[in-house]
């Protein structure tokens, strides 16, 4: 599982991010196009995952929340049925870079694993070329930074530094100078290879699950990930004039002038970055799938990669995440499964991420519990477009929800709150940017009541833990 990964591959079909490890992948399997998160934040999101479940129906609802239902989870359910279940790194919440300083469990789910291992790096502190673009002037800010981290570990300390801006949002990038076992993604490749080595040498069934914490900012990358990808050349997205003005102002939280201020230098130094830091995690994810050939795994082993959410890197001048804009709902995922007779597939089928829990419980041959609310699409790797595909995807950020039907996005904000609901309304057949708001004009007043009255039924089957019900 990737961190704040949108559909920046060369094999979604991206220009200018290269993949080709992601992209061999997809080549042994499928790469869903229309798969959507169910909260575009990382905690809830990891834990609708992990659950099957929809945020109103478990109640994780925010970074930091625990999963406390008696249902198994994901990895649960295959430790019960006696594999052995194992997490790299951050799979449910972890804190970015807080708990990757630290070397924390984070907001993980104990009851989850057999074996569970973090990392503890530098991040933002990590030697090299470091800077925040959201500060004018950061040399200095880092130096500090520095010789207080040194005075920590050589204490002894817990590796967590106060550093008066939010690490967790800023653009910071580190075009990194040190051993990939210095850096997250290099350290947890290294432990997710030695426990496949484990494993195979075991000869019994295993769920392992890695998370790669890249491109979830800061943007720590070896210097050699940089080396493709120029200042100059990085595109941000155009912006037509007016393209905010018929948007709820709910819905402009994300925008750059509200929140970020990043300088047209900076936003192109920051799709540098990201797309850097997916091209080092990307490296990471050939080093697993080389390891499942070298050890005769591949052939008996389903692989699932994924991101948690999408992100946005300008659109509608929009940056990161909690958006309920198509860039900030729709992640990449691939799978690969040896029971599949077809491969290289691309599947415009719509998905959902809690789907992901009653699929590899189908291929696998065991029972989904009842409290699970997503639905298989198994069938979906053999047979595009059959049944188990999804009519519509359902997605929330706090009090706003999405209805995403492969015709339309329908956005309401501020639901619950007496008098003060706002509608956006996009046809995304004729307006896949979403810059024109259909919402209010006569000409749609019927598809928007149709649309309005299934997503009222989506919010209160969210609300239900009735997998009968979705």
């Amino acid at each position: 599982m990737a961190d704040d990964l949108n559909t920046a591959l060369s094999g979604y079909g991206h220009p200018q991010c290269e993949t080709p490890n992601l992209d061999r992948l997809a080549e042994r399997g499928t790469a869903f196009t229309r798969a959507y998160c169910q909260y575009p934040l990382c905690g809830p999101s990891r834990a609708s995952i992990m659950s099957g479940q929809y945020p109103l129906s478990n109640g994780v609802t925010k970074n930091g929340g625990l999963l406390t239902g008696e249902a198994p989870t994901l990895p649960q359910l295959f430790r019960q049925a006696g594999y052995w279940t194992g997490r790299v790194s951050k799979i449910y919440h972890m804190g970015v870079p807080g708990n990757i300083y630290t070397g924390d469990n984070g907001a993980d789910h104990p009851a989850s694993w057999t074996e569970r291992y973090n990392v503890s790096v530098m991040e933002s502190l990590t030697p090299g070329k470091a800077e925040d673009v959201m500060l004018v002037d950061s040399t200095p800010v880092y130096e500090e930074y520095r010789k207080k981290w040194a005075a920590l570990k050589n204490k002894g300390g817990k590796l967590f530094i106060d550093h008066g801006n939010h690490q967790g949002s800023d653009f910071v990038i580190v075009e990194a100078e040190v051993d990939d076992a210095e850096l997250a993604d290099g350290a947890a490749a290294n432990k997710a290879i030695e426990l496949l080595q484990q494993r195979a040498a075991a000869n019994t069934p295993f769920f392992l699950a890695v998370g790669f914490v890249r491109p979830h900012v800061p943007l720590v990358a070896p210097r050699r990930s940089f080396e493709a990808y120029q200042v100059d050349d990085m595109r941000v997205p155009d912006v037509p004039e007016g393209d905010l003005d018929d948007m709820p102002e709910a819905a402009k939280k994300q925008t750059n002038a509200k929140k970020y201020k990043l300088t047209p230098e900076a936003q192109r130094k920051s799709l540098r970055g990201y797309y850097a830091a997916i091209s080092y995690m990307d490296e990471q994810v050939g080093r697993l799938l080389d390891t499942l050939d070298e050890l005769d795994l591949r052939e008996n082993t389903i692989v699932v990669f994924l991101s948690d959410h999408g992100y946005h890197l300008g659109e509608h001048t929009m940056w990161q995440k909690m958006s309920l804009f198509e860039e900030s709902i729709r992640p990449p995922l691939i799978i690969s499964s040896p029971k599949q007779k077809q491969a290289n597939r691309k599947s415009a089928s719509m998905v959902e991420l809690i789907d992901i829990y009653p699929t590899l419980a189908e291929l696998a041959g065991l029972e989904t519990p009842e409290a699970v609310q997503g639905r298989s699409f198994a069938r979906l790797l053999d047979v595009p477009g059959a049944d188990s595909a999804r009519e519509d995807a359902f997605i929330q950020v706090g009090s706003n929800f999405c209805l995403r039907t492969r015709q339309w996005a329908y956005m309401s904000y501020n639901a619950g709150e007496k008098g003060n609901s706002e509608f956006m309304l996009y046809d995304m057949e004729n307006d896949p940017q979403q810059y024109t708001n259909l919402a209010g004009k006569s000409a749609y007043a019927e598809v928007e009541k149709g649309l309005k009255k299934r997503l009222t039924e989506r919010i209160a089957q969210a609300r239900s833990a009735n997998r009968s019900a979705q």
